[in-house]
């Protein structure tokens, strides 16, 4: 009998340990909603080769919904015609999220991992509507690297046929 509640004592305490690291890395998300409410503001992409050659691309980030949302419009002009996409940052609970309004047609949802020591947040794919096919092409990754107040990097993974296809890395540099 004392083994029993010795080991349920013992699972106790660990559950209340597990639950604790759960909810501290839930809060991250808090804390990268505020990282991301600090880039409100006018962003053009660091001038690069591949830029240069692609066209210039310039993103808007705008807190709205009574600061419970952000909205992120990335513009550029490739090949003579304008490309826009459309984000929204929010907050589900404590958990940071992300849906993407990609030019491919399809609305992904990602889910966020602050890490404040590396200023980076990562999100991973966890939904998606208006997916043709399991092998049509979406935006599944993406990776935010706080710099400091006037430069941050973006790197977005597109998968297509469930594989990786290409990652696009820019690093935006606000303008005054």
């Amino acid at each position: 009998m004392k083994n029993v509640a010795r080991s349920l004592a013992i699972g106790l305490a660990v559950a209340c340990f597990v639950a604790a690291g759960i909810s501290r890395a839930a809060g991250n998300g808090a804390a990268a909603f505020e990282q991301l409410k600090a880039l409100a503001g006018h962003w053009e992409a660091e001038k690069t080769n591949e830029v240069a050659t692609k066209g210039k691309a310039t993103v808007d980030l705008e807190v709205t919904s009574n600061g419970s949302a952000i909205l992120e419009k990335f513009h550029m002009v490739e090949d003579g015609k304008p490309v826009e996409m459309i984000t929204l940052y929010y907050l589900d609970g404590e958990q940071l999220k992300l849906t993407h309004y990609c030019m491919a047609g399809n609305e992904p949802t990602m889910t966020g991992t602050y890490t404040p020591e590396s200023k980076t947040v990562k999100f991973d794919f966890s939904s998606i509507t208006n997916l043709q096919s399991p092998d049509a092409g979406h935006m599944h990754h993406a990776v935010y690297t706080f710099i400091d107040n006037d430069h941050f990097k973006t790197r977005w993974t597109f998968r297509k046929n469930q594989l990786d296809a290409f990652t696009e890395e820019v690093t935006y540099v606000r303008t005054k």
